[in-house]
């Protein structure tokens, strides 16, 4: 049976909140955000929980794979790197089949824009293949509003910084990968636990930057 959520691959996790089996890529990314999962769902802890948790080796994993890229990055740099991995979690859910190939052309594409924008032109790059275009237009929205509390949306510059640290995570995870993968997806929708739990404080960035 495909999941029918996606209907592009197999559901191997049963999911009580559809009523049905799903695969593990949409109970990962679309789990309270789309999916009303009850509390007591199996997939909400333990090792396929999205949050670190627990999980000290894949804490370890995560660290090891951003540190290079954002430790010379100043901490708003840092907060809008965080706000990028928890839009591409968002966008994941929204776009069933996306994977990190699908992640690097888009993060790219919008690099390359930002990276013109600080500079005073003002070109909005096209991605490699056409058919993502609108994934690249709805994540740029995304990043550039103003946030909940009406503060401006990110500067150009830190949004091109981010943005580059989230493409180099994204090309070392595709150089270690064998396939296809959703590496990176999986770590956005472990940011996006970690800052989007209920029980998080009201500065969520700041334990993650610490970290």
């Amino acid at each position: 049976m495909s999941c029918p959520l996606c209907r592009r691959r197999k559901g191997r996790r049963a999911c009580p909140a559809v009523g049905a089996s799903i695969c593990s890529l949409c109970c990962g990314t679309k789990r309270r955000v789309e999916i009303r999962c009850p509390p007591d769902c199996v997939f909400l802890t333990g090792s396929h929980a999205q949050h670190w948790e627990g999980r000290e080796t894949e804490r370890r994993r995560d660290a090891r794979r951003m540190g290079p890229h954002i430790a010379e990055m100043s901490e708003p740099q840092q907060l809008v790197f965080v706000r990028v991995m928890v839009a591409l979690h968002h966008l994941a859910a929204e776009a069933p089949g996306m994977d990190d190939r699908i992640v690097l052309d888009v993060v790219s594409t919008l690099r390359k824009t930002q990276d013109t924008r600080s500079h005073g032109l003002i070109y909005d790059h096209e991605p490699e293949d056409v058919r993502i275009a609108p994934l690249v237009r709805t994540l740029g929205e995304w990043l550039r509003k103003p946030d909940d509390d009406h503060v401006a949306g990110p500067s150009d510059g830190d949004l091109a910084a981010a943005l580059r640290a989230v493409e180099g995570i994204t090309k070392d995870v595709l150089h270690e990968a064998v396939g296809s993968s959703t590496e990176v997806l999986s770590l956005a929708g472990r940011i996006a636990a970690e800052t989007e739990e209920p029980s998080s404080p009201e500065n969520p960035s700041s334990p993650l930057i610490t970290l």
